[in-house]
């Protein structure tokens, strides 16, 4: 473990949000966050030195490939999947027509599948080898393994950057938007979507809201600091929206409530220490029925309120880079 200054800020000042556990792998591990006293931003203090997260990170965790099952889901959850790409792309085609696009974190590669069907020229980028593989070698993109700090492409090249639920995970998010900016062209935009930390799921369920994702996600962003570090990066603010129901699902609401519910002992413990390919645990039908309840019911219109009131559970934000311009 280690501690860490404030990266947007460089502050040691902080104060003490809230604890959270590992609930993903079953570690057992305990973090803190932290809220810098300068300038706001929620971080993990202290975290795991950068050679002990692969701990948080077991190569299942990067894809469906890696067992074999991504063509199965893509068949079987064709209509999720589907949705959830024109979701992203709904964002994205305004901006570029049919341009070139860098997607950071992209997984086995779905999301760029969809858009190269469109037109568009699609690159990805993928620490995990698997996924990457998967997306090389049976969906035919351009998809290397690393990160943007490890892998180089032609400066002004892309239309656009994504980070779709990545950004959080970055160990060194500043240094990530310095080259961001190197690779953007003249007008390009960069599309980030991260949790909110602000948003109405998070303070009702405090600790237990899968938003956290302890200690993967190093960093909590609020609209108002993922702002401000985008602009102090030079980026110019275009828009930011606010979703809970993303691709047929309110996720961030019925699965925090599940972490509650198993806090508690009233719903079945996750999959045993060092089984992450073990199947779940069912649940009995009565609680299926409660939940399903939540999620089509009452989280449905939570969610759609919360964000009307820009307090829902994930946030997208556009920025442009004015460099040149």
């Amino acid at each position: 473990m280690e501690n860490a200054r404030c990266e947007q800020c460089g502050s040691e000042v902080n104060f003490p949000v809230l604890t959270a556990k590992d609930r993903d792998w079953g570690s057992g591990d305990t973090f803190s966050l932290v809220k810098c006293s300068r300038c706001g931003l929620v971080y993990v203090n202290p975290r795991p030195a950068e050679t002990e997260m692969g701990k948080y990170y077991p190569p299942e965790n990067w894809g469906r490939a890696k067992n074999g099952t991504a063509e199965q889901d893509a068949v079987i959850n064709g209509a999720h999947w589907s949705v959830s790409s024109a979701e992203r792309a709904a964002v994205i085609l305004p901006l570029a027509g049919k341009g070139s696009i860098l997607d950071v974190g992209c997984g086995d590669g779905f999301f760029l599948l969809y858009l190269s069907r469109l037109g568009w020229d699609c690159h990805g980028v993928e620490p995990g080898e698997t996924a990457a593989a998967y997306a090389r070698e049976t969906l035919g993109l351009d998809v290397r393994t690393g990160t943007l700090l490890t892998t180089r492409y032609e400066e002004a090249s892309f239309d656009v950057v994504s980070f779709h639920h990545v950004f959080e995970h970055l160990r060194e998010p500043k240094a990530t938007l310095r080259e961001v900016r190197k690779l953007l062209k003249a007008g390009g935009y960069l599309v980030v979507s991260v949790p909110n930390f602000d948003s109405v799921d998070r303070k009702l369920f405090g600790s237990g809201w899968v938003g956290l994702k302890l200690p993967q996600h190093l960093f909590q962003y609020t609209s108002a600091t993922l702002r401000r570090m985008l602009e102090d990066a030079g980026f110019a603010f275009c828009s930011v929206a606010y979703r809970s129901y993303e691709a047929k699902s309110t996720m961030y609401y019925s699965e925090s409530l599940r972490y509650c519910l198993r806090d508690i002992g009233l719903y079945p413990p996750a999959p045993p220490v060092n089984a992450p390919t073990a199947p779940p645990v069912p649940a009995s039908s009565d609680w299926r029925g409660v939940l399903h309840f939540f999620e089509r019911g009452l989280f449905k219109g939570i969610g759609c309120v919360a964000d009307a009131l820009h307090i829902g559970s994930t946030m997208t934000m556009v920025m442009r880079n004015v460099k040149g311009l």
